[in-house]
């Protein structure tokens, strides 16, 4: 049977757009939600919020059923076609050589019914949305995409043409067949060990723990005042405390145990695919050519413990974490085993890392000041004084800015410390900076730095130091990293090294390449 013809998403797929197009409006339901427990709202203020929430409730419907019934796609060899749009009509066409990464994610409810969302980005790409997104379809659309992209599919019959496509459903036959899939070049499995090593050094449960704090003094102010308070006389204060406490760590444990789960990492090829999650199965294939920098990334927990996270940061946003568009590569692995390991994966790697450079030990005050006069004037400062005109307090208000500032002059220390930089013959940088008690080592070649810059003031001039900001592209926009306060002379070099021009500037406060 042939299948030239566009198909449909499958019906659960409406469901999907209903719940992400009411998902965008929760601040309404939040907003709402909380309204309506107050014990003081009247009758009609609950008829207008109930109404209110309902309405986007159904006006949200309507709109899924229509973007529902105008989505079609179609596979076929000569690339991926998309029909969307409920008002204005769009048509996608998507070639396979111009297709950068494939995500995959197949939620719980989806994996009995052999469906997923797939999510395919090109080196075009210029918003945060992928050019083509498919909510709900068989697995083998992705595989057939795939395959496509690998050049894996051969004709069964000769009057093949390019019209005709793979299937999109599991009962239709294919009119191509497809080799079985190559052997993985490299291959890497997490364990158990490895995955509850992950999970306990993890700091995730501060945030978490915060937002905690912020629900209960929510639940203070809308929640009766009777049930607060049988709740204080059961629980003491203290005990409050570290029931949030315990809480906040085992959320954060369970979360990061259910996102990493069965986490494989292999390499086909010149592509990179790696897969986890319990709940939602996420993969991602990138091409190696898409990969900007290898990070070795660890916190001061895990610097102690002498564990080292990889990730990969890629000119795309389908990466393994959403918000910052880093694709974990190894979880957790032991700091001295990890370059060696990523070699595997990486093949441009240096074999052994070479001996960094560190800041100059008389500027590294400069890291402590900074960090010092910053909170001090954009965040202690502000609060100190805005206590004093309109609540006439606060001496532990003082107190906890002062103590905020030590904490902050440690972290330039740490800052300070930590950063470092090198060049990896022939033809790679690596930079080392700490970040909120994180040491990062980023692992860049030459031609995927995309701007070099050499800053100074007159007063650095003055003292032979200066900052080197290195432009790598992170996602669809810029990442700047930086080496503040090194020896103008390593600088130059460095920049050298980039761009080699006939002279290196010797005069003014800015150069760049």
């Amino acid at each position: 049977m042939k299948t030239d013809q566009p198909q449909r998403l499958a019906p659960v797929a409406l469901l999907i757009i209903w719940i992400r197009g009411f998902i965008s409006w929760w601040p309404l339901f939040v907003g709402g939600g909380l309204s309506i427990l107050r014990a003081d709202m009247s009758f009609n203020q609950f008829l207008l919020w109930g109404g209110l929430i309902v309405g986007v409730l159904v006006l949200t419907l309507i709109w899924s059923i229509l973007h529902y019934l105008r989505f079609t796609y179609l596979v076929a060899p000569n690339g991926l076609t998309i029909n969307s749009g409920v008002l204005i009509r769009k048509v996608n066409h998507i070639p396979y050589d111009r297709i950068q990464t494939v995500q995959r994610q197949q939620w719980f409810f989806l994996k009995p019914l052999g469906l997923e969302q797939v999510a395919i980005e090109t080196a075009g790409k210029e918003s945060k949305k992928a050019e083509g997104m498919l909510s709900a379809v068989p697995v083998a659309v992705a595989d057939a995409i795939n395959r496509y992209r690998q050049g894996n599919v051969q004709p069964v019959t000769p009057d093949a043409t390019d019209n005709q496509a793979i299937p999109a459903a599991p009962d239709q036959t294919s009119t191509t067949a497809a080799p079985a899939a190559p052997a993985a070049d490299a291959a890497y499995k997490i364990n158990g060990h490895d995955l509850n090593q992950y999970a306990l050094t993890s700091l995730g449960f501060i945030p978490i723990i915060s937002g905690i704090l912020w629900l209960t003094q929510k639940a203070q102010e809308y929640l009766p005042d009777s049930w607060y308070k049988n709740a204080e006389h059961a629980i003491t204060g203290l005990a409050v405390y570290l029931i949030i406490l315990i809480l906040g760590f085992l959320i954060s444990y369970l979360n990061i145990i259910q996102k990493y789960y069965h986490f494989t990492l292999d390499r086909t090829g010149d592509e990179l695919r790696t897969s986890r999650g319990f709940f939602q199965t996420n993969t991602v294939s990138a091409r190696l050519s898409r990969l900007q920098v290898v990070r070795f990334k660890q916190s001061i927990l895990r610097q102690w413990l002498h564990l080292s996270t990889v990730q990969a940061l890629l000119a795309s946003s389908a990466a393994d974490d959403q918000q910052n568009n880093d694709l974990v590569l190894m979880p957790v692995i032991p700091e001295r085993q990890a370059l060696s390991s990523m070699r595997a994966f990486v093949s441009w790697l240096p074999e052994t890392s070479p001996k960094l450079q560190p800041i100059p030990v008389s500027n590294r005050w400069y890291y402590m000041r900074n960090m010092v006069l910053g909170h001090l004037t954009l965040l202690v400062l502000p609060v100190v004084l805005a206590s004093v005109f309109w609540l006439h307090v606060s001496w532990w208000l003082v107190l906890a800015g002062l103590i905020w500032l030590v904490v902050m002059a440690l972290q330039g220390q740490y800052a300070a410390t930590t950063a470092a930089i090198a060049i990896a013959p022939p033809k790679q940088l690596i930079i080392q900076v700490g970040e909120m008690w994180t040491r990062q080592r980023y692992f860049v070649r030459k031609k995927d730095i995309q701007a070099m810059t050499i800053k100074q003031s007159i007063w650095m001039k003055a003292r032979g130091v200066a900052h080197l900001e290195v432009h790598i592209r992170k996602g669809n926009s810029d990442q700047t990293v930086n080496s503040r306060y090194m020896a103008v002379d390593l600088a130059k070099q460095i920049m050298t090294w980039y761009q080699p021009l006939p002279s290196v500037p010797q005069e003014g406060d800015n150069h760049a390449a």
